[in-house]
C-alpha cells in the first residue's frame, strides 16, 4: 500500500503517526502525490484533488485522513489506537472531530497568513478572541484525564492531536496566541506527551516536510 501525500498536511502526518504507534512503518509506502498535483493521476485517487489518499494493494483509493488511520489500524499489526471499550472509542473520535472541524476552521485565518495568503484584521481578531478559544472549550470537555488523549494508551485522538497542535505552537509563537493554560486538560496531557518519542518523530516530519516545500521560510 502507498500513503500519498506530505506531513506539512496534518490529516496525512496523522497516518504516519498511527503507523509509527503500531510499529508498522515498514509495511505502508509513503508517496507523494503520484503524477504530481492536481493531475489527472492525482484526481483519480482523490476526485477533489486532495492529500492524503491510501492506493491499497488492488489498485483502489481510500481518502480522508482519519478513515484512513482507522482502515490501517484495523487491517495492520500493532496495538489498536481505537479504543475497545465503546464510550472511549466514542470520546476519542469526538476528539479528532472537535479538531478537524471545528480548531481547523477556527486558526485559518492566522494559516492563511503563514502560508503566504492574507487575512483581515477582523478574521484575525475574531480567531483569537472567539474562535480559537471556543474550539479549546469544547476540545477541553472531552479530553482525558491520564497520560494520553484518552486513558493511558495512544489512541486515533492522539494522531489528530499531535498534528494540529504542532502547528498551533507555531503560529503561537509567531502571532502570540495563547497558551494551553486556561484548559487544565489539554495543558496536563500536552506536558506528557510534548517530549515522547512518537511527538518527537513527527515534529521532526512536518518541519522536514515544510523545509521541502518553503525552504525553511516560516512563512
Amino acid at each position: 500500500m502507498q500513503l500519498c501525500g506530505h506531513s506539512v498536511s496534518p490529516y496525512f502526518e496523522r497516518v504516519v503517526i498511527a503507523l509509527d504507534i503500531k510499529g508498522v512503518m515498514d509495511q505502508v509506502e509513503l508517496a507523494g502525490v503520484p503524477g504530481g498535483f492536481k493531475s489527472e493521476k492525482h484526481f483519480s485517487y482523490h476526485p477533489l484533488g486532495k492529500i492524503p489518499f491510501l492506493i491499497k494493494d488492488d489498485g483502489t483509493s481510500i481518502t480522508e485522513g482519519q478513515v484512513i488511520a482507522e482502515y490501517l489500524d484495523r487491517v495492520l499489526d500493532g496495538p489498536d489506537l481505537m479504543p475497545h471499550d465503546f464510550e472511549q472509542a466514542t470520546q476519542a473520535r469526538l476528539i479528532a472531530r472537535v479538531m478537524d472541524l471545528y480548531f481547523s476552521e477556527a486558526v485559518k485565518p492566522f494559516g492563511r497568513i503563514a502560508f503566504g495568503g492574507e487575512s483581515t484584521d477582523a478574521e484575525v481578531e475574531k480567531a483569537k478572541l472567539e474562535d480559537i478559544p471556543m474550539a479549546f472549550n469544547y476540545l477541553e470537555k472531552y479530553m482525558g484525564n491520564g497520560q494520553r488523549a484518552v486513558g493511558d494508551d495512544w489512541t486515533i485522538a492522539d494522531t489528530a492531536l499531535i498534528p494540529h497542535l504542532y502547528w498551533y505552537g507555531a503560529l503561537q509563537v509567531r502571532f502570540d496566541l495563547e497558551g494551553y493554560d486556561r484548559w487544565p486538560r489539554l495543558f496536563a496531557y500536552w506536558n506528557h506527551v510534548k517530549d515522547t518519542d512518537i511527538v518527537t518523530r513527527s515534529f521532526d516530519r512536518i518541519k522536514e516536510s515544510y523545509d521541502e516545500f518553503f525552504g525553511g521560510k516560516d512563512g
